[in-house]
């Protein structure tokens, strides 16, 4: 595993970490049905890992403009929810009894999204001229 897909594996974590808890606590504690209380959660889960990956995994290759970068991010992002969803979806449908254990499919799709999301963001958006071209 390159230094690249390891810092962005450990940032997905920190993010789906914030995801959840936001995710729990307004539906907990706040009493917010779980599509309302997602949109928070993945907006704020989305910031903060727009701002680690572009301070540590991909430092030195962003846009110059960064609201165009957040925007990108933030598109790229939303690909790999419903990539996730997707299989999440797919997983309960072949394995129904997965539904008793949804961290299952949870933590399947997740680590499918996690690819694509890893190859849009390394290849498209912060992909490096072949002058900057440096190893891992």
């Amino acid at each position: 595993m390159t230094r690249t897909l390891r810092n962005f594996a450990i940032i997905g974590a920190i993010g789906f970490l914030i995801d959840a808890s936001i995710l729990t606590a307004l539906t907990q504690l706040a009493g917010w049905t779980p599509w309302h209380a997602r949109v928070p959660s993945f907006l704020t889960a989305v910031l903060v890992t727009w701002i680690l990956n572009r301070t540590h995994t991909f430092r030195g290759r962003g846009l110059e403009r960064r609201s165009v970068e957040a925007l990108l991010y933030g598109a790229i992002q939303v690909c790999g929810a419903l990539i996730n969803l997707a299989v999440f979806g797919a997983c309960l449908a072949m394995f129904p009894r997965l539904a008793a254990v949804p961290v299952i499919p949870l933590a399947m799709g997740a680590g499918v999204a996690l690819g694509c999301n890893f190859a849009a963001n390394n290849l498209l958006l912060y992909r490096r001229r072949a002058a900057q071209l440096q190893p891992d």
